[in-house]
């Protein structure tokens, strides 16, 4: 089966499973078969027990039930010591090592195109006090398949929160595949605020983000790594002041070299 989406819904992350739980109440979800699988127009809804960080295997689950999903949407919960109220997206892979999921210095395919636009759906209609952000590219699972994360935070109070269960999933079911250009997002915190507030006012998609977390130790092959698992990319977008020299610098030779735009925020 071609041409649609695939939604996954984690049994170990309670968030996850609210999420998932909301759209099969809330949208015509039909089951498919014996399979904890469900569908409704271009998407598909699959029910796993494995946490979906962990789950290095789904490719494989995937083909198993006849799939090839143009994209892969994880639903899951948003941890935070800082306690914030948030709605996040973010793509998957690790800059480092692999606490989380993945493998060490691997990055999973993005989907720039429709990350951003759940990104611009869940800040069009949130509830009052959650704030709505880019996270930079952080754990598992590796995936070839062009995927995001989709992600509400921070408490058990907020994954429960209807307004943000209708919020997640509205920002997934209107997602569409926008026609702007694709960027790596270079500099920031962990929540790049300054690429998120560009993504939302501008006319771009945004891929893997770096974070200045990674700036001290990162590679230049692992920022073409980024560009080449960023879909049709055009180039970057860096937040100048949250980007180490040496980055800023690996940045600009890296772009100057292969003819790539680099807007700098």
């Amino acid at each position: 089966m071609e041409n649609h989406r695939l939604i996954i819904s984690s049994g170990e992350d309670e968030a996850s499973a609210r999420i998932g739980n909301f759209m099969i109440d809330h949208y015509p979800f039909r089951r498919q078969g014996n399979d904890p699988l469900y569908k409704h127009g271009e998407f598909f809804l699959l029910f796993t027990k494995k946490r979906h960080i962990y789950h290095e295997n789904l490719e494989d689950d995937i083909r198993s039930l006849n799939l090839n999903p143009v994209d892969v949407i994880f639903l899951s919960r948003h941890s935070s010591s800082a306690g914030i109220r948030s709605l996040t997206v973010h793509a998957t892979g690790n800059f480092g090592k692999a606490d989380l999921g993945g493998m060490e210095n691997a990055l999973s395919m993005s989907d720039p195109r429709f990350m951003t636009s759940s990104l611009l759906e869940l800040n069009r209609a949130h509830p009052e006090g959650f704030q709505v952000t880019f996270e930079a590219t952080h754990h598992g699972p590796l995936l070839g398949i062009p995927n995001y994360f989709i992600e509400i935070g921070t408490t058990s109070n907020e994954w429960n929160d209807p307004d943000a269960l209708k919020s997640v999933c509205e920002a997934v079911m209107n997602s569409s595949k926008r026609t702007f250009s694709n960027f790596v997002g270079i500099g920031g915190g962990h929540y790049s605020p300054k690429i998120t507030s560009y993504a939302l006012s501008e006319d771009v998609n945004i891929g893997h983000i770096i974070s200045k977390h990674h700036h001290d130790t990162i590679a230049e092959n692992m920022i073409l790594q980024a560009l080449e698992r960023t879909p049709e990319c055009s180039g970057f977008i860096m937040d100048k002041k949250g980007s180490r020299g040496r980055v800023r610098d690996l940045v600009k030779k890296i772009s100057e070299s292969r003819g790539l735009e680099l807007i700098q925020i």
